[in-house]
């Protein structure tokens, strides 16, 4: 199966195109996710595996200079040219190797462990999912997160169904150019019943990998909630918080207050359960860490004078064709006038590039700005919001 999953992307490699997204890929940002007894190693040792050719993890490590990135695929194909292309951009920091996830011996450790380890829509096309997932579990530094991503089961459903459509006239063992032709006509159809007004809508007219990923792919499986926790118990992981938790949130879903607190009172793991099922999440991507490991505390309002704050690396400020100004938060756009006192607050935050204190950003505000209660209150809003994040502070000797 390995081999036959190796022969696939090396055929198709993937991401397509050269539009890199690295949102999910900052290592001082998934870190901030989860308590620490200790501070944080001045420089970070983070992990791709499954980089594919490499795109996200060459804008990642350009963009967070300091740290160390190691990108690993079985993929010749990818690996020879993200090689190529960090030669290209004489990247210092940033290494790919060829490895296999199911072959411990080709795995490349570094001695304190990864302090951050990225895996996305690898796990699922394993031939033996639990075994990879507790090589890099093996992998991971002490005080260390991974983030994943899974196919969910329940968001897949159209798509899954019109692969049993496919299969039922053209069954395969793998790609060829006769059974892409059927699945683009299938797909076609699709777009007007299956697929319409679901997150598959568009499939027919993607991109030649794109279209070979979702539809004529030779192994992968998909998770539902239950399932993915039971996965990561046995890997010796827990779940820490989703990527995009906006998704995953009650009061973001549903409108009814009654019924917002008839679920608030369930545990989370089967209110996630409820959601999956009334909505469609195609894609489970989440930040987990050891069983040990316990998510980050809230703040405390004094908290909140005395730490060091950044701004989020997720969120984007943009001029739209009107020249009007957004702040967009992995990728969605936010409700910040372009004159307000939130739009104030984060320009200057954007203007640091070593973080700041709430009273140093604060200082920089005018008008009704200076009443400090005010101030505060919006500052302890925009972090809530996770337009700001308080790292954890380096720990020099380790």
């Amino acid at each position: 199966m390995t081999a036959a999953v190796r022969a696939f992307y090396e055929a198709y490699p993937y991401p397509p195109g050269n539009r890199p997204d690295c949102d999910a890929y900052h290592g001082r940002l998934l870190l901030s996710y989860i308590e620490r007894p200790e501070g944080m190693p001045k420089q970070l040792q983070l992990l791709e595996a499954g980089c594919g050719r490499g795109i996200n993890l060459i804008a990642a490590a350009a963009l967070q200079p300091d740290d160390q990135f190691t990108g690993i695929d079985i993929n010749r194909v990818a690996i020879d040219e993200a090689s190529a292309n960090i030669r290209t951009e004489a990247l210092a920091n940033l290494s790919f190797q060829l490895a296999d996830l199911l072959n411990p011996a080709s795995l490349p450790g570094v001695s304190r462990g990864y302090d951050v380890i990225l895996s996305y829509g690898v796990i699922h096309h394993l031939s033996d999912p639990l075994k990879g997932l507790q090589q890099l579990t093996q992998q991971l530094a002490p005080h260390g997160v991974m983030s994943l991503m899974v196919d969910g089961r329940y968001g897949r459903q159209p798509l899954d169904r019109f692969l049993q459509a496919l299969e039922m006239i053209s069954p395969s063992a793998g790609p060829d150019e006769q059974r892409a032709a059927t699945a683009r006509a299938l797909a076609r159809v699709a777009e007007r019943g299956l697929f319409q007004g679901n997150c598959w809508q568009g499939t027919s007219s993607v991109d030649e990998v794109e279209f070979a990923d979702r539809c004529l792919h030779v192994h992968e499986q998909s998770y539902d909630i239950e399932g993915l926790w039971q996965l990561l118990d046995m890997a010796g992981l827990k779940f820490i918080r989703w990527h995009q938790p906006d998704d995953w949130s009650l009061k973001k879903i549903f409108d009814d207050e009654a019924l917002i607190e008839q679920l608030q009172a369930i545990e989370p793991s089967m209110a996630y359960q409820l959601i999956e099922r009334l909505t469609y999440r195609p894609k489970l991507t989440l930040v987990v860490a050891r069983k040990e490991e316990q998510p980050r505390l809230p703040l405390t309002r004094e908290a909140f004078l005395s730490k060091r704050f950044c701004l989020s690396p997720q969120l984007k400020r943009v001029t739209d064709e009107s020249g009007n100004t957004e702040w967009l938060l992995r990728g969605r756009k936010l409700s910040i006038a372009a004159q307000g006192l939130p739009h104030q607050l984060l320009t200057a935050a954007s203007q640091s590039d070593s973080g700041f204190t709430a009273s140093q950003l604060l200082q920089q505000l005018s008008g009704e700005s200076n009443n400090p209660q005010q101030g505060l209150n919006l500052f302890m809003q925009l972090y809530d919001l996770e337009c700001l994040y308080a790292p954890h502070e380096t720990d020099r000797t380790l």
